[in-house]
């Protein structure tokens, strides 16, 4: 081949401005198989293609085919507004159940979402929002009588109890809360003349005796389920009158006696038995008690007082806060009268004491505490009962030394300043500044703590005392280490409150009822729902109208009561307690009350509401939303403090008439069932029924 017959490849000198385009050809080579290769072949490929055909037309598609098929939504989707119920077409839910299973129903109630706050934070479940709701349509007996089974004395607690239920009331984040307390002082005013045609004695069924020591709340609640049960039940007090520290501890001004002893008469009526004067230890062994009954529960209380082991403590002068109480309510002397008194202690048991002193003569009373002003332990209202009374508070002091004379007769009283109560652990462990003070008084009362006095009770029994002279007890079921003896009430918990004892005395006596009928005292048992709910802060009321305020306690004038033991809270009158009841938001019933928050919480002024109060005929007579102003921000459910107002799932709104987007109270109560929300379904349904929109 010659040499000029050979391509070789044109070299770019750059010198040329024209692109250099490379021609050439593109084929399409066949794949088809020939043969019978190639026939399988295509009918392999028809065969995959008709089975993806197949699964995709069983397949639900991705799309939806509107207005036949709807698109889930969630469930806050923010539809039109709707009322659950409305107050006047649904009954409120009482908390009715026997001891046996009253637990089943809290714990139920609150797993649902439908326990109010006030019966979940109050220590025996006591139904506040059932007897509001008695209340205010005026059917007084039925509100004593629901209260009565789980309070057992309304009349008495209705004056005493610290009320942790109108704590946890709703109302607080509104305006007041409701005078839950004094509703069961007039509940029982009503209940009282007319109590004899529904307090009978109960027949004595289970064979069975229970024998009780100590005639406190506890005692006394343990008795009345057990009586009810069907068991003969006798309870033994050391005193001469029964009510345990509700009798010598509680003062008559904050208590009357024939209150107290009235309901106490009731549960005799009932079939409880009471034998007074009678120490156990003493007038009856130990062994005795457990020969003659079935089960016993020991429900003694705190009897004596304790002292800080100060020096001079044990001179002439020097006295228990409990002794001291015990003379002045039932002598009304003590022994002071005029002189200066010091009450060592920040409780409620010191703030008793020192009122107390006043009242049996005491010249000048003063108070000193460990606590700051801010930290003292006794109930606000009960320190500013007695500020009012001229008791003089000597806050953030405590004992150093009683000073005494040369006959060891109290001459004073030596403070010491407290820097703290608590350690870093929050541990008691108070500190103390070089700062003294003395006071010049002739009598001190020690209120620092009460301790129980068992070591009679116990003798020969096979229980033990801890080294602090308590029993030792299973505190969830209240058992102790002999099968048959059972304990409740403060010789358990310690110091605490009315209402919290008379929680221990049910669950006592339901652990008693299992233990005589042969079951565990703790399988299968609903456990008592310990609760705790965020307190409030106090709620501006300037702009709140009267109406809508709590109603106000009357008070014996201060400089008047302070000498004698009337009454210092006056109480309600029925047309107050009607109009308190009427207050109660029926919390977490789902029903509207027609409170208004929701019209009050609206931005768009879109809701107006209506109701009648009249007792035996309260409901809610107007509730009108306006559709055509409402943005969907849902607000007002989300104020709505009983769960009746909800933003529904109907997001659909299709209305030939603006009129139609006035929702009135008869379409708020519409069914959500499907999607849609139109004003004219509602007037369709009206004019099905011969009624106007």
């Amino acid at each position: 081949m010659a040499v000029d017959d050979v391509d070789t490849p044109e070299i770019d000198t750059g010198e040329s401005s024209e692109p250099k385009v490379t021609q050439g050809t593109v084929s399409a080579a066949t794949t088809d198989q020939a043969g019978v290769a190639g026939f399988v072949g295509a009918w392999k490929s028809l065969a995959t293609g008709l089975g993806i055909t197949a699964k995709h037309a069983f397949t639900k598609p991705v799309t939806i085919q509107y207005p036949r098929e709807k698109a889930p939504m969630p469930e806050r989707w923010r539809g039109a507004p709707r009322l659950v119920s409305a107050m006047g077409t649904t009954e409120v839910p009482l908390m009715e159940a026997s001891s046996l299973e009253y637990n089943g129903l809290i714990a139920d109630a609150y797993a649902t979402d439908h326990l109010a706050p006030c019966q979940g934070n109050c220590p025996a479940n006591v139904d506040a929002r059932g007897q509001n709701y008695h209340a205010a349509e005026g059917r007084w007996v039925e509100a004593y009588q629901l209260v009565r089974e789980r309070n057992i004395m309304p009349g008495t607690l209705g004056r005493i109890c610290h009320h942790p239920c109108e704590t946890a009331c709703k109302r607080n984040f509104y305006d007041e809360p409701i005078a839950i307390r004094p509703l069961h002082r007039v509940a029982y005013e009503q209940w009282n003349p007319v109590k004899a045609q529904y307090v009978k004695p109960l027949p004595k069924t289970r064979g069975k005796k229970v024998a009780i020591i100590g005639s406190g709340p506890s005692g006394l609640a343990a008795a009345y389920d057990l009586v009810k049960l069907g068991y003969e039940v006798k309870i033994f007090e050391k005193e001469d009158k029964p009510g345990g520290a509700l009798y010598y501890g509680i003062p008559a001004y904050r208590l009357p006696r024939d209150i107290l002893h009235g309901e106490i008469d009731d549960l005799v009526t009932m079939g409880v038995e009471i034998q007074c004067s009678t120490k156990i230890g003493v007038d009856i062994s130990p062994e005795q008690l457990m020969a003659d009954y079935d089960a016993i529960i020991i429900a003694a209380g705190l009897q004596i007082s304790r002292f800080p082991g100060v020096k001079g403590q044990d001179a002439i002068g020097v006295r228990g806060a409990l002794d001291f109480l015990k003379d002045s309510n039932y002598r009304g002397e003590a022994g002071v009268r005029g002189q200066n008194v010091l009450v060592i202690g920040g409780g409620n048991v010191a703030v008793d004491a020192a009122r107390c002193a006043l009242r049996v003569g005491a010249k000048t009373v003063y108070m000193a505490s460990l606590e700051s002003d801010e930290q003292l332990p006794a109930h606000p209202w009960e320190v500013e009962e007695a500020l009012d009374e001229g008791v003089v508070m000597m806050c953030g002091n405590g004992p150093n030394e009683v000073l005494v004379d040369e006959s060891n007769h109290v001459r004073g009283m030596r403070l010491q300043t407290c820097l703290s109560v608590f350690d870093e652990t929050g541990r008691f462990n108070p500190t103390f500044g070089d700062d003294f003070t003395e006071l010049s008084v002739q009598s001190v009362v020690m209120a620092i703590g009460q301790g129980s006095d068992l070591k009679d009770i116990v003798a020969g029994t096979g229980l033990e005392l801890d080294q602090r002279g308590n029993l030792p007890s299973d505190r969830s079921v209240f058992t102790t280490a002999v099968p048959k003896i059972f304990a409740s009430g403060e010789c358990v918990t310690g110091p605490g409150s009315a209402i919290a004892s008379i929680a221990t005395g049910h669950e006592a006596a339901t652990s008693v009822h299992r233990f005589l009928s042969g079951e565990s005292v703790s399988d299968d048992r609903v456990a008592r729902t310990l609760l705790a709910y965020d307190k409030y802060a106090p709620a501006n009321l300037d702009h709140v109208e009267p109406s809508r305020l709590r109603a106000v306690m009357p008070f014996s004038d201060p400089d008047e009561r302070s000498k004698d033991f009337r009454n210092v809270e006056l109480g309600l009158t029925v047309e107050e307690g009607l109009a308190e009841g009427a207050r109660c938001l029926r919390c977490e019933t789902n029903i509207c009350v027609g409170c208004t928050f929701c019209a009050r919480t609206c931005p768009d002024y879109c809701i107006t509401v209506e109701r009648r109060d009249d007792p035996g005929d309260r409901m809610v007579t107007k509730y009108d939303l306006d559709l055509s102003k409402c943005c969907f921000c849902g607000l007002c459910a989300e104020q709505c403090p009983t769960g009746a107002l909800q933003m529904s799932g109907q997001y659909e709104l299709s209305f030939y008439n603006r009129d139609l987007t006035l929702f009135d109270k008869g379409e708020m109560l519409r069914d959500v069932s499907g999607t849609r929300a139109t004003g004219a379904d509602a007037a369709a349904d009206h004019a099905s029924k011969g009624e106007t929109t």
